[in-house]
């Protein structure tokens, strides 16, 4: 039981160095991601915490172990935790696919990029000085 402490004690603190390097970031311009994301992230990591904590509470503090002892508050309070940790599913979910919206954006435009470079190196190769016209009068 003591390493399920520690290990949620070194996890949470991932967690909040994590966060705040991820705000620090925003605020120095040094990230491309929106304030939405930013604001879905810190959700989920304060979802996380809030189930790191919950967990050490159940576990340590009401001993919440057996279910025979108090079942009602066993089945309460397990349940709370399991909807913290479904809404923190459905906010990485949520930022997930706005990353995967980007990604597919970024990618249209490299390809419509593309396709106009390749474009104007047609029309230029179709002038009076072109290759092709040359073996054409030939």
């Amino acid at each position: 039981m003591q390493t399920i402490a520690v290990s949620l004690a070194v996890l949470g603190t991932i967690v909040v160095l994590l966060l705040l390097a991820e705000v620090r970031s925003f605020r120095a311009g040094r990230t491309l991601i929106t304030r939405r994301r930013l604001l879905l992230r810190l959700a989920a990591g304060i979802m996380l915490l809030a189930l790191f904590s919950a967990v050490f509470v159940g576990l340590f503090v009401l001993r919440l172990v057996d279910a025979q002892t108090r079942p009602q508050l066993f089945l309460g309070y397990w349940s709370s935790c399991l909807l913290i940790a479904v809404a923190l599913v459905w906010a990485m979910m949520t930022d997930l696919r706005e990353v995967e919206g980007r990604f597919n954006a970024r990618r249209h435009e490299i390809w419509h990029d593309m396709a106009r470079f390749v474009a104007e190196q047609m029309k230029s190769d179709e002038g009076p000085n072109s290759r092709a016209e040359g073996h054409r009068k030939e």
